[in-house]
């Protein structure tokens, strides 16, 4: 029997401005978008059931027309459902979980070498920090505002010399900026760092919350 649909938490649909995503079709429990890039189809939804994955198969077929196409899944991963997307040419691209922090709790003081400057510029979806040092572009990071919380783009850090201190007070001076809208919430998609699939080097206040895995078809 097919699972019971599973809605989509809010900041889903929040993800895809930051990711530079354009939602094609917004359903309670899956989401679809392309990129703006290179128009590559997404589904994003919660882990199916093993026996819905040839119609899931099929729609992502349908819905692509011949584009690159991944399947992004939300929840702690399946390996009998690994094992039928794998029949149908799907394999793993990578993992991410979503970090979440009460605002109060992570650092919101950007603390930055003499020679760096911080920048910050609202833009139409989202509004953008930027680190430069010596001139040239070491950091940035993004933050899209929502109810009752704000969710942020993993800190992009183009420096090899202070990164940590670069991503550091990039998240701090977007916590800054959703303490300052009054948003109790944090949450971050980050790249995970160990074979559970969670993040393991995280800064203080932020804990582990959902494993999202994504595939592509070979």
């Amino acid at each position: 029997m097919p699972s019971e649909p599973k809605n989509l938490p809010s900041w889903v649909r929040e993800l895809a401005p930051l990711k530079d995503r354009t939602i094609t079709n917004d359903y309670s429990s899956e989401l679809h978008s392309v990129g703006t890039a290179n128009g590559d189809f997404e589904v994003l939804r919660w882990w199916p059931a093993r026996d819905e994955v040839p119609s899931l198969n099929n729609l992502m077929s349908e819905r692509a027309q011949g584009r690159a196409a991944q399947l992004t899944l939300l929840g702690t991963p399946d390996e009998t459902v690994v094992g039928e997307l794998a029949t149908h040419g799907w394999s793993v691209k990578g993992h991410h979980v979503l970090l979440a922090a009460t605002t109060d709790d992570v650092e919101q003081v950007a603390s930055l070498p003499e020679t760096a400057t911080l920048f910050e510029a609202p833009m139409d979806d989202y509004d953008v920090v930027e680190i430069a040092d010596f001139d040239a572009p070491a950091g940035r990071g993004r933050i899209r505002f929502a109810e009752g919380f704000a969710l942020l783009s993993e800190p992009e850090i183009m420096s090899a010399s202070n990164a940590e201190q670069f991503r550091s007070a990039i998240i701090a001076n977007l916590a800054a900026s959703a303490s300052r809208q009054g948003l109790p919430w944090l949450f971050m998609v980050a790249e995970a760092d160990n074979s559970a699939g969670t993040r393991g080097l995280r800064g203080p206040g932020w804990s582990n919350a959902t494993l999202i895995t994504t595939f592509t078809r070979n």
